[in-house]
């Protein structure tokens, strides 16, 4: 199993409005930490601001794509599993 920070298949994320504003609050944030003077931290919420905006709105619908055909192969494997055994 993959180990992941963000899971873009979780019914939270499925409105824009909320994958936008996961992206846009660490970036502020991130402003504010520069503003304030303290970049490191500022830095590390801009790797998380990007990495939130790779996973949640550049690769989104590759993931969704690839989580159905996931859940479709196990739907059919199941199927296949309940007909053997109605077969016997």
């Amino acid at each position: 199993m993959k180990f992941q920070i963000l899971d873009p298949t979780h019914p939270f994320f499925k409105p824009l409005w909320r994958r936008i504003l996961c992206v846009v609050l660490p970036l502020a944030w991130a402003g504010v930490e520069y503003w304030n003077g303290a970049t490191g931290w500022a830095m590390i919420f801009v790797v998380a601001g990007l990495y939130a905006g790779y996973e949640l709105l550049f690769m989104y619908d590759h993931t969704m794509k690839k989580a159905e055909g996931k859940a479709e192969a196990e739907r059919a494997r199941i199927a296949a599993e309940t007909e053997r055994s109605d077969a016997e």
